[in-house]
This record gives C-alpha cells, sequence and structure tokens, in this order.
C-alpha cells in the first residue's frame, strides 16, 4: 500500500506542475429550473406536474423534448497555450467503427425519437414527445441489429418531456412529482404498464412570491433495489424493484447517485468533478487525487488523463477534455499548424483518437449531446450514437 501511495503522489506531483494558472470548468454543469406556480397558466402547470430524473440535474423543470448537452462553456485553456497537433485526426468513423450506431429520429408513424440509454448492448431506449404539453409522452426500444424499433409504455400522466430512465435488473425507473410527492415509477424493458414501487414527500424551497423550487432526484437500478438521491441534500435511499419500504444506504449522507454503482459528492469550483466516490454494491470507497478534476476513474490536469489510482497517465492529443463517457472516451479540441481546430474523441481504452467534425466559421457545429454512457449528435435522418458496445 506504501509503494502505492509513494506512486500516486510522485505522479501527480509531477502533473501538479504542469497545472494551468485559470481552473477548468467544472466537469458537469449543474442545470436547475423552477415550477413557478404564479407565472404559469393552469395547463402549463399541469403540464408541469411531473417530470423524470436524469445525471446531475438540480430541480423539477419543464424543457422542450430535446436533450440537453451536458457542458455548455468549454474549460479554461492551459497556460502552456493550445496543443499543437501535426494533423488532425481522421474520421471516428474510420478509427472506431464498432462504437457508433446509427438510429432513425423517427419511430414508424413518423413521431421524433430521442434516445438516452442502453438497455442492453444492442437494445437502445428513448422517448416520443410532442414539443411542449404531451398529456401522452411514450418510452420506445431500437434494436440496433434488427434495426426495428418497439413501443414500450405510454406514461401514464401529462409530463414534461422524459429526460432519461435508469435501467437495471429487467426494469425501467423514472421519478414524477404530483400531490408535493416524488413517486418513483417503473415498467419492465419488455413493456407494459407503469406503476408506482415507492413515494415519499418532495424536497421544497418555498417561495411566495416567484413560486417554491422542487427539488428532483437521480436514479439508479442494481443488485435489486432502485437507488435515489435528493439534488438537494444528498443521502442515497433504496427500495426493492418490487416496492416496499424505502431506506437509507448506510454511510451515504450528503452523497448522491453519480452512475450505477457510484455515488459521491459533486465539488463546485475547481477543480471540480466527482469527489469520495463509494460503489453502493460493493461497499468499496475511492480516494480523491489533490489539484485534479475526476470521474470514477479517470482524473484531468493539464494535457494529460490520470487514472485515480495513479498507475497509468496518458497524454492528450488535444484541449479541453470532458466528461468521460462509459469510463473510456472523452472529448478534445484539436488545432493543427494551420489554425484549423476540430473536435475529436480520444479512446482512453485504446489511446485512438477520431474526428467528429472540423469546425467552420462560416455555419454552426452540430450539437453534441452526452449521458453518462454515450455521444449523440443529429445527422441528416439519423441520430450518431457513440457508445461502447461491449458494456
Amino acid at each position: 500500500m506504501k509503494d502505492v501511495e509513494e506512486a500516486l503522489r510522485r505522479t501527480f506531483a509531477g502533473a501538479e506542475a504542469r497545472m494551468p494558472a485559470t481552473p477548468p470548468d467544472l466537469l458537469r454543469q449543474v442545470t436547475a429550473g423552477r415550477i413557478r406556480r404564479g407565472r404559469l397558466g393552469p395547463m402549463l402547470a399541469t403540464a408541469m406536474a411531473t417530470c423524470l430524473a436524469i445525471g446531475v440535474a438540480s430541480v423539477v423543470t419543464w424543457r422542450p423534448p430535446l436533450p440537453s448537452p451536458a457542458i455548455t462553456a468549454e474549460p479554461a485553456p492551459s497556460t502552456a497555450g493550445p496543443r499543437i497537433v501535426a494533423e488532425i485526426a481522421p474520421p471516428l468513423e474510420q478509427v472506431l467503427p464498432s462504437v457508433i450506431t446509427e438510429v432513425p429520429r423517427k419511430v414508424p408513424g413518423g413521431e421524433a425519437f430521442t434516445p438516452k440509454l442502453f438497455i442492453d448492448s444492442r437494445t437502445l431506449l428513448g422517448y416520443v414527445s410532442k414539443k411542449g404539453y404531451d398529456p401522452a409522452p411514450e418510452l420506445w426500444a431500437y434494436h440496433v441489429e434488427s434495426q426495428t424499433f418497439r413501443h414500450l409504455a405510454t406514461i401514464d400522466q401529462p409530463i414534461a418531456p422524459v429526460d432519461a430512465p435508469a435501467v437495471g435488473d429487467g426494469v425501467i425507473a423514472w421519478f414524477k412529482y404530483a400531490d408535493r410527492d416524488i413517486h418513483i415509477m417503473t415498467v419492465p424493458v419488455t413493456g407494459g404498464t407503469p406503476r408506482t414501487v415507492a413515494s415519499f414527500p418532495a424536497e421544497r424551497d418555498v417561495d411566495k412570491v416567484n413560486g417554491d423550487t422542487i427539488h428532483r432526484v437521480d436514479l439508479a437500478v442494481g443488485d435489486g433495489s432502485i437507488y435515489w438521491s435528493s439534488t438537494k441534500s444528498g443521502g442515497v435511499h433504496r427500495v426493492p424493484v418490487a416496492g416496499g419500504e424505502p431506506s437509507l444506504v448506510p454511510g451515504t449522507e450528503g452523497l448522491r447517485i453519480f452512475s450505477w454503482p457510484w455515488a459521491g459528492r459533486f465539488r463546485d469550483g475547481w477543480p471540480g468533478g466527482l469527489t469520495s466516490p463509494v460503489n453502493l454494491s460493493t461497499g468499496e470507497r475511492l480516494e480523491d487525487p489533490s489539484q485534479t478534476r475526476c470521474e470514477v476513474t479517470w482524473c484531468f490536469t493539464g494535457h494529460q488523463a490520470i487514472r485515480r489510482d495513479g498507475r497509468q497517465v496518458l497524454d492528450l492529443p488535444g484541449d479541453y477534455p470532458r466528461s468521460v463517457v462509459a469510463e473510456r472516451f472523452v472529448t478534445l479540441r484539436q488545432v493543427d499548424r494551420q489554425g484549423r481546430q476540430a473536435r475529436v474523441i480520444f479512446d482512453l481504452a485504446t489511446s485512438k483518437v477520431g474526428r467528429l467534425w472540423i469546425s467552420d466559421d462560416r455555419k454552426a457545429s452540430p450539437t453534441l449531446y452526452t449521458s453518462t454512457e454515450m455521444f449523440y449528435f443529429k445527422r441528416g435522418a439519423t441520430w450518431v450514437v457513440i457508445h461502447d458496445p461491449d458494456r
């Protein structure tokens, strides 16, 4: 253990010397919104009475039926200046064709489909919802190999568009807000009628002038239970998938769900990222290296990616590393000697890098959306989904 600690100390001491003077942005931006009772008409207020959970959003909020990019601002550059590459990376399709899946943007019948996460390695879960108010949004699955869609469920109450459910142990789980309570809902991954497995009072900040703030929950499913944590106070709770009495997971006070099986604290400011991670399945707790911003496995400092345990250091072929997807992929900016800029994907597992697109001042680049397990963007009539096909 002392040898590992000494190696870790040396690794991060060397990386620290190359840290930028201006801190990089927060690994994940926390999005916030408010349900305002006094300023909403009756129909919109009803539509916003329930909402589903994703990632690290902080309160219940209505959004149009499009996914939100995880990060909207670039982190601060290194004081050493941009890393200049001899050549912009070739297209990702040439470098890592197995990690790309193309999915139609419309289900049979012509309704727009928005991907969210994988039920299994070959089945993508998403939703169909009208813009704005929708009294009956739907969950759909797309099978990658057969290239077919399947309707799974119609949500039983008027809600804002589905953000992202959690999947595991044969169920799809989400939450809704109704009658001042949070209701944890499930439906089998094969489809069916939604049902409630747990209900409890929502955390609320009372504001008689602007309307109350309703705090959301983060969700995960595993080990036969559904787990959730408040985005306000933290603390991981669980209930059996079959239903029952909710209980607090010992030792998780103040922690929030990250992605199964990990929970932790989300550190504001610099260096930001996930701290104090604990494995909800095994109880394992990981150390927090200093002067870096981390996810579960990887940390970033300057132009390097460093495993949290210090046992591997990778030079990044670009700047502005962003959040890691599937503990494997990270987006970077590349700049070549002619000043061209490109958005690329760097694969931490293979050290291969592939280009998404070259930036063009004359037209906007596609919007790159992200979840904990995939990137995705629009291209023509399809969604281009980047994920780990072995997970």
